[in-house]
């Protein structure tokens, strides 16, 4: 009977998590509708001029608005956190906020093409969602900085003939994003898992996979802005296969 009732534990827990990851990725494809609807009415004009030069001047305010809700959004949440009370509201306003200002920011300056990389992201999502519910949050951690590395060497290979100061700005940002997964990983191994009193990782968590992650995005990333976009291919497929090998590791681990 003890038994019995630990599988039927198990059984509901896993249900649970099943459902939770179902209605993330159901976001993740409304999310793309919204993007498709968007690209439809801004760049084909589909709905109409006006229509489009409403977008228009909506993504030029809020390419610097936006910017502004995700931090006090942030401060919100902090805020909210702090005081005891639940901040599930102001995460999902602040998360809102942010994929907005993403959308219009890159709508705004690279209009068209902006569009075509942002539609990638949901995507991308999807699948972190699914590494997220199903694997060990490390792994996850591991995944997260791997796909930000992808992107910029997608993003190199195909726009730095044609942005190659914006692809600049980004691989900058990727670099020191990549020093903040760092010093977290530090952090997490100091407070055993926890950052702030909220537990983020299982105690006794090993973050050296993460760290040499870290190591071989920075080092992809490097060479394709030394070498050029021929050899960032090649880097490109060396870390897709690190990934490969990080999710067989860690499902072994699941087993």
């Amino acid at each position: 009977m003890f038994d019995k009732g630990k599988r039927e534990e198990r059984y509901e827990k896993e249900n649970a998590t099943f459902n939770k990851m179902l209605l993330w990725l159901v976001g993740a494809v409304v999310v793309e509708l919204i993007i498709l609807l968007v690209k439809q009415a801004y760049v084909n004009m589909r709905l109409g001029v006006g229509l489009a030069m409403a977008l228009m001047y909506f993504f030029q305010v809020f390419s610097v608005l936006g910017v502004v809700l995700t931090v006090a959004g942030i401060v919100w949440a902090v805020v909210w956190h702090r005081k005891g009370k639940g901040i599930v509201l102001p995460c999902a306003l602040t998360a809102a906020a942010a994929g907005l200002w993403v959308l219009a920011l890159f709508t705004y300056v690279l209009s068209d093409v902006g569009l075509n990389i942002v539609m990638i992201l949901p995507a991308v999502g999807a699948v972190l969602i699914v590494i997220f519910f199903l694997y060990q949050r490390v792994f996850f951690l591991n995944a997260l900085v791997s796909a930000g590395g992808l992107m910029a060497l997608w993003l190199h290979r195909q726009y730095y003939a044609t942005h190659d100061r914006l692809i600049t700005v980004l691989f900058v940002a990727g670099f020191v994003a990549l020093a903040a997964a760092l010093v977290l990983t530090f952090v997490l191994r100091a407070g055993d898992g926890k950052l702030g009193g909220v537990r983020v990782m299982p105690a006794g968590t090993n973050y050296v996979i993460t760290w040499i992650t870290c190591g071989v995005t920075a080092l992809t990333m490097a060479l394709t802005l030394i070498l050029g976009v021929s050899a960032g291919l090649y880097l490109l497929f060396a870390l897709v296969g690190w990934v490969f090998i990080q999710a067989v590791f860690f499902t072994v681990k699941l087993m």
